[in-house]
């Protein structure tokens, strides 16, 4: 099943000018939603609302009208999607400082989170599609422009859970649909985002707590040797938290005491 609204309108129309559709000038944030309610809502506001301000899209408050939107679909468990872009204009890259910015809000039912991933992990591919480093005004942001991703996601069926990114200076960046983290030599390992990628929030609230509770962690330059040597891998997103990994094109690792904890703290009651 699905919601939709445009604008606070029930009504799936959205125009063909609207420059998300004609240039991917916008941004959006994916969310899990648990008993009628977006999970860490604040956090995805501010990401958004900061995007808008870096990209000079005038963010409306809408807070209250997707909260009572998501409150209404009333499933237990649903995925919330909000689509802000900076409106519909004529023809040509150039807007006026009036254009009023258009919002869309879609809800569907939550995929199920695969128990059997807690004992074995998920297989996850390194794709070949390579990410570009962003432009400083870009970097960090959950914009439209989702190509690499798209052609990335070519890349498998539905053998993978996901695929890993890499730059063109081979470095890994992130899975195209969630943030990396590895367990080696007693610290937590995660890519250094400044220069492409989403730092996404479920990835910092993973920072946030093993630092609180005495994980060393290291947000680094990472390598594919440095999957080669890992103990443990995980992926983390918005609508699953945390998925451990088995397996990466071959290489094998096991679920370990690290991300054992960090599902207990963080998941558990939550995400499954």
């Amino acid at each position: 099943m699905r919601f939709v609204t445009v604008n606070g309108e029930d009504s799936a129309v959205c125009s063909v000018l609207d420059r998300g559709l004609q240039f991917g000038d916008g941004l959006f944030e994916t969310m899990l939603c648990v008993g009628g309610a977006p999970v860490d809502f604040p956090e995805h506001w501010a990401r958004l609302d900061e995007g808008c301000r870096r990209l000079g899209i005038e963010c409306p408050d809408i807070r209250r009208e997707v909260t009572a939107a998501i409150a209404r679909w009333g499933a237990p468990r649903a995925v919330a999607k909000l689509v802000v872009t900076r409106g519909s204009t004529e023809r040509g890259y150039r807007c006026a400082p009036s254009v009023r910015p258009n919002w869309i809000l879609t809800i569907t039912d939550a995929p199920k989170y695969p128990l059997a991933h807690e004992d074995r992990g998920v297989a996850v591919k390194l794709c070949r599609t390579l990410v570009s480093l962003d432009d400083p005004q870009l970097a960090g942001l959950k914009h439209l422009n989702r190509l690499p991703q798209v052609l990335a996601r070519r890349e498998w069926d539905d053998e993978y859970h996901d695929g890993l990114l890499t730059d063109h200076g081979g470095h890994l960046v992130e899975g195209c649909t969630s943030n990396l983290f590895l367990v080696a030599d007693g610290a937590l390992r995660t890519p250094d985002l400044t220069a492409c990628g989403v730092r996404g929030i479920v990835r910092q609230k993973v920072l946030d707590h093993s630092k609180a509770i005495g994980i060393r962690c290291e947000v680094t330059t990472l390598k594919l040797r440095d999957l080669e040597h890992a103990d443990e891998v995980f992926l983390t997103n918005s609508v699953y938290g945390i998925v451990p990994v088995g397996s990466v094109d071959g290489m094998r690792y096991r679920i370990g005491p690290t991300t054992a904890r960090l599902l207990k703290d963080l998941c558990q009651g939550v995400y499954f």
